[in-house]
């Protein structure tokens, strides 16, 4: 596992082409770097983000980019990997009988200095080189959420648990993918008993499984994988497609297609869903056509105009 050899100040400095003294105050004063940011989750509640500005964010993202990048994380591993995301994530469980879902508990904050620690030290770094690197990436005894470290540092500390559920679900034919603190499972209807096995790794290598965040969806039900239903296919919900639809509708009614938000959620549709997504950027691109042909009000002489079929 070591890439590394480096136990100095200097040397941390010279890979990461900082001056020692600027990585040393970075380090040492990174309180005063953090921003609090609060996320709405879709339950009412927040996600607390804490936000590195920067300096240290900068310090951050070279610690990511010149060393935590040089680990070859699992191929379970679907986040902050190149060419990996929540699309590949789901598409391992399409068409299966049995998906099964579960969810780390308070994940970022599980991940505690001494862990950090363990990991740069198995990377190759030592003495003051693994104190400032430690201190450069966790804050009040965890890692911070929102920080550029903090998702590869999570993954690796995770390692020993995917390498255990990958050798699981290769010996008994099912799939297992993890998308940050998402672990799911799909197979057939024998997949149901490990479920309890399942849990008992993640617990054995010190983590939490959330009790409120575990499910079992049968072919017979939607089974959704990090929000993209996969019974059949690879798709957005039907409401979520439909609240896209409609937007886009006003958008025309409204001539305001030049909405970076719905576009964004536009793209991301047709990423899921082509022939949907086409068809939307359709309508849009030939908005202007349609408004020099029809009255402005948009009114036909049923009242209303008549889209195609989406």
């Amino acid at each position: 596992m070591k890439s590394f050899d480096i136990e100095t100040l200097a040397d941390l400095a010279k890979l990461l082409l900082v001056h020692p003294q600027e990585l040393a105050d970075v380090s040492f004063n990174r309180g005063k770097y953090y921003r609090v940011q609060r996320i709405p989750k879709t339950n009412g509640t927040f996600r607390t983000l804490l936000v590195p500005q920067d300096k240290l964010k900068l310090l951050q993202q070279k610690i990511d980019r010149h060393i935590l990048r040089r680990f070859a994380l699992r191929t379970c591993v679907h986040d902050a990997v190149t060419g990996r995301s929540v699309l590949t994530n789901a598409k391992a469980h399409v068409g299966k009988d049995i998906v099964f879902s579960i969810d780390i508990k308070d994940f970022f904050p599980s991940v505690n200095p001494t862990t950090v620690r363990a990991i740069f030290e198995a990377l190759g770094f030592r003495g003051e080189a693994a104190n400032q690197l430690i201190k450069a990436t966790t804050f009040d005894g965890q890692l911070p959420q929102g920080a550029p470290s903090s998702s590869s540092l999570a993954n690796i500390s995770m390692t020993r648990v995917d390498v255990r559920l990958e050798g699981l679900a290769s010996k008994n034919g099912f799939a297992y993918t993890r998308y940050i603190d998402d672990l799911t499972f799909s197979g057939p209807n024998r997949l149901k008993k490990f479920r309890r096995l399942i849990q008992r790794i993640v617990e054995e290598e010190g983590f939490s499984v959330n009790s409120d965040k575990i499910v079992t969806m049968h072919a017979g039900m939607r089974q959704v994988v990090t929000k993209l239903v996969v019974n059949q296919k690879i798709n957005l919900a039907r409401e979520e497609r439909e609240k896209i639809r409609k937007s886009a509708l006003q958008a025309i009614d409204e001539s305001d297609s030049n909405n970076p938000g719905l576009n964004g959620r536009i793209v991301w549709l047709s990423s899921v869903n082509l022939q949907l997504g086409s068809k939307i950027q359709n309508l849009i691109s030939h908005k202007d056509g349609r408004l020099s042909s029809r009255p402005r009000s948009f009114a036909s002489s049923a009242g209303c105009i008549t889209f195609p079929h989406l």
